[in-house]
C-alpha cells in the first residue's frame, strides 16, 4: 500500500516492511536475530530455523522490491548471548549476497553486540540513527515532535492492531502512523507484540497475508 509523508511516496509492505521508492531503500525493524539461540539456552524451546527463514524472506523482499540500499531499524539481534556462530554465518551470508547498502541503527537489545561487533558483519554500517530528508530513522519512537519538519520512522514497539466483533478478536501486526511519526511493526516471525489503541490522531494499517488494510 502507497501512502504519501511529507510529500513522499512510500509503500508500506505485507512483509512488515517498508520501501522508499526515491532512494530505492527498504527498511525493516525489529530482526531478533538469535531469539531462539536465547531461549534456548534458558530451557526454553523457539525452532532455531526462524532466523535463517526470516532471512530467507528478506532476501526475497529484497529482490521483489529491487532495493539498492537496507536498513534495520534496531534490534537486529535479540542479545548478544544468543549470537552464536550458527548466528554469525547466517547474517553474514545474507550480507555477501547483497551486493548493496546495509545500515544497522542499533537498538536496546544490540547494546551487548555494538562493543564486539563480528568482524563478518564489517559490511553493516553501525549508527544512531540516519536522517535523509524529510525523515529521520532511528529505533525508539518519541513522544512529540522533536523537530518541526521532520517526521519520524521508529521500531520497537512491535505494533499490534486487535480487531473485535461479537466474540471474535483477531490480533494482526500493523503500521502506527501519525503525522510526525510512523512505528514498524517487527520483521522476526517469533517476536510478539504490543496492543495500541486507536487515537484519533492516528492511521492503522494491518497486516492480513500477504495485503495491508487501512483499520
Amino acid at each position: 500500500m502507497r501512502i504519501r509523508i511529507r510529500n513522499e511516496w512510500v509503500a508500506l509492505l505485507p512483509e512488515r516492511a517498508l520501501f522508499w521508492p526515491t532512494h530505492s531503500l527498504l527498511v525493516v525493524a525489529d530482526c531478533h536475530l538469535g531469539k531462539a539461540e536465547t531461549f534456548q539456552q534458558q530451557g526454553l524451546w523457539l525452532p532455531s530455523q526462524s532466523g535463517p527463514q526470516d532471512l530467507k524472506r528478506l532476501a526475497a523482499l529484497v529482490f521483489k522490491v529491487d532495493a539498492q540500499h537496507v536498513l534495520f531499524l534496531g534490534d537486529l539481534v535479540h542479545s548478544s548471548s544468543g549470537v552464536t556462530t550458527a548466528v554469525v554465518m547466517e547474517f553474514s551470508q545474507w550480507l555477501s549476497e547483497f551486493s548493496g547498502s546495509v545500515q544497522v541503527v542499533l537498538g536496546n537489545h544490540d547494546a551487548g553486540l555494538a562493543r564486539r561487533w563480528p568482524q563478518e558483519w564489517a559490511k553493516a554500517e553501525r549508527c544512531e540513527q540516519v536522517r535523509i530528508e524529510p525523515f529521520l530513522f532511528r529505533h525508539q519512537p518519541v513522544d512529540g515532535p522533536l523537530e518541526a519538519d521532520t517526521f519520524y520512522w521508529v521500531g520497537h514497539v512491535h505494533p499490534m492492531i486487535q480487531l473485535a466483533q461479537g466474540p471474535d478478536r483477531v490480533r494482526l501486526p500493523g503500521f502506527v502512523i501519525n503525522d510526525w511519526q510512523g512505528v514498524l511493526p517487527a520483521f522476526s516471525s517469533v517476536s510478539g507484540g504490543y496492543d495500541v489503541s486507536l487515537r484519533p490522531d492516528e492511521r492503522r494499517f494491518g497486516i492480513a497475508g500477504d495485503r495491508i488494510y487501512e483499520l
